[in-house]
């Protein structure tokens, strides 16, 4: 299909809803910005937007006295994360962040090092760097990042026999790196379908070979709390300097013996990049973090091939898959407005917890009075803390389907229907969502966290005028007719004689939408 040039002016709703899959949540101030822009220019602006300070700067200058000898106290790095979600005006960075924390996964949950939250900063530090950037330059990010050589645990990888015990090298990053963060399991077809016969991409060998590849990697020696952000260097009396030979099944060029560590790290992530399951196995993984579960083969298609060629030959160009991810024909109808999708069954995705909480927070202006975002201990309801999942696999695979019911029984594009973020959905986690918002709209979080109420009071006289201007807001006009009704009916049973009274119907109209399927739900 070939979409109108220009594209026609969006709606409001059109506008919040290319939002919703280009942003962690926005404000009716940024529907009126893609408006006025257009979809192009707004993602040309926001890949030059502004960077606030780094998580790990941050949460250096705003460390409190009693926290200086807290090894793994959480809330410094948690703070920061939110911080940077909510208020930042690099909308698309941070969407883009988060998507890339739940595919390149490290986490703080467990006691990996002390200080460990700085080195969670660290790393989300990396992938704000390389969001915009390059995935081979990503690639050497994170294979040098010391929080991944923690919690996958090659730092200090030996060589064969170098312990002195007959020690072989750690495989863990080695794995890892081919089976979640690069080419997958099976060998796939541009589209993100497996080639037939389905075949492996790697073999057991290969992580053995790759894995003497990470030997020798270690923590600089830095001073202080820098060695968290200093990419890691080479021990060479650890590291194997040998020939390095893969399987035929993997495809990589051998690595001669006495090349030295830094050449063989860049021949072994050159050749992973050249892999021809890089780009599909990446690109449909960003689809469904920015826009739908169930990406067809076409849309993964057309987006592998920006991958593979940003329009000057360039490989690996992140502007341009994003630019692709975003403004697919998918996502259009014929006359070009951004409508595509919305009634086709199974298009879409769950919006994840914590997207839920940052788009309400964006939505009404959420800030923290100190400034320092405190947030210890107030977001265990919400089921999912960015930076702290608990394995490497994320919170949720990209391939769950959950077990019965209608999911599990339908195909789309030929292919079983998948979910991820049910896999952190279920009858308590739901419960404790909508409980913990309830709370967090009516009195905010720690005394600290509040939202701005006062746009709205003027509008709370007309209940079903609030409601539609929330339902653009929140849900980009999704709500169906009777939910808007019920909505705005218990929104009008509400007094309004005080100035508490008229606030709690903003309140109300607020948590009714949030907790309703079509908002849990993003079209």
């Amino acid at each position: 299909m070939t979409l109108p040039n220009p594209l026609p002016v969006p709606t409001r709703a059109e506008a919040a809803r290319f939002l919703g899959h280009a942003s962690l949540g926005y404000t009716a101030a940024d529907i009126e910005s893609v408006r006025s822009l257009g979809y192009d220019a707004w993602i040309t602006r926001q890949f030059a937007a502004w960077r606030q300070t780094s998580h790990f700067d941050w949460m250096t200058v705003n460390r409190t006295a009693d926290r200086q000898d807290a090894q793994n106290f959480s809330g410094e790095l948690t703070a920061s994360v939110f911080r940077r979600f909510i208020e930042g005006r690099d909308m698309l960075r941070q969407r883009c962040t988060l998507a890339l924390s739940e595919i390149a996964v490290t986490s703080a949950a467990s006691d990996v090092a002390a200080y460990q939250q700085f080195g969670g900063a660290a790393y989300l530090d990396l992938l704000e760097t390389h969001a915009f950037g390059n995935w081979r330059d990503l690639m050497q990010g994170i294979s040098q990042s010391l929080m991944m050589g923690y919690y996958l645990t090659f730092k200090g990888s030996r060589k064969p026999g170098a312990a002195g015990n007959g020690s072989m090298p750690d495989e863990n990053y080695a794995r890892e790196l081919l089976q979640l963060f690069t080419i997958g399991l099976v060998n796939l077809n541009t589209d993100g379908t497996a080639a037939q016969p389905e075949r492996e991409s790697y073999e057991q060998r290969d992580i053995e070979t790759l894995a003497r590849v990470f030997t020798g990697w270690d923590q600089a020696s830095t001073s202080g709390l820098e060695y968290w952000r200093t990419p890691m260097t080479n021990n060479g009396a650890y590291f194997d300097d040998t020939l390095k030979e893969f399987s035929a099944t993997f495809g990589l060029p051998a690595i001669p013996a006495g090349l030295g560590p830094v050449e063989n790290l860049k021949r072994a992530l050159d050749g992973i990049f050249a892999h021809p399951n890089l780009a599909p196995f990446i690109s449909r993984q960003l689809i469904q973090r920015f826009v739908t579960s169930n990406p067809s083969p076409a849309y993964v298609g057309r987006v592998t091939a920006a991958f593979l060629n940003n329009g000057s030959g360039v490989k690996g160009d992140m502007k341009a898959v994003l630019r692709a991810i975003l403004m697919d024909e998918d996502l259009f109808d014929a006359t070009g407005r951004r409508i595509g999708g919305l009634d086709t069954p199974g298009f879409g995705k769950l919006r994840e917890p914590a997207v839920r909480f940052i788009q309400w927070a964006r939505a009404f202006n959420v800030r923290s009075r100190s400034t320092r975002w405190n947030l210890e201990y107030a977001l265990g309801n919400l089921g999912q803390l960015p930076m702290y999942s608990p394995s490497v696999f994320n919170f949720f695979r990209p391939g769950y389907v959950p077990p019965g019911g209608g999911i599990s029984q339908t195909q789309m594009y030929g292919s079983k229907m998948v979910a991820p973020e049910f896999q952190i959905t279920n009858e308590t986690s739901v419960v404790r969502y909508v409980s913990f918002m309830k709370a967090v709209i009516e009195s905010g979080i720690n005394g600290d966290i509040y939202a701005d109420w006062a746009p709205w009071l003027p509008k709370v006289t007309d209940p079903q005028g609030l409601v539609a201007e929330l339902n653009v807001l929140l849900t980009a006009g999704q709500l169906g007719a009777d939910t808007l009704q019920i909505v705005a009916e218990a929104v009008g049973s509400i007094p309004m004689a005080t100035g508490a009274q008229r606030e709690k119907r903003i309140k109300a109209a607020a948590l009714l939408i949030v907790s309703a399927p079509e908002f849990i739900a993003q079209k």
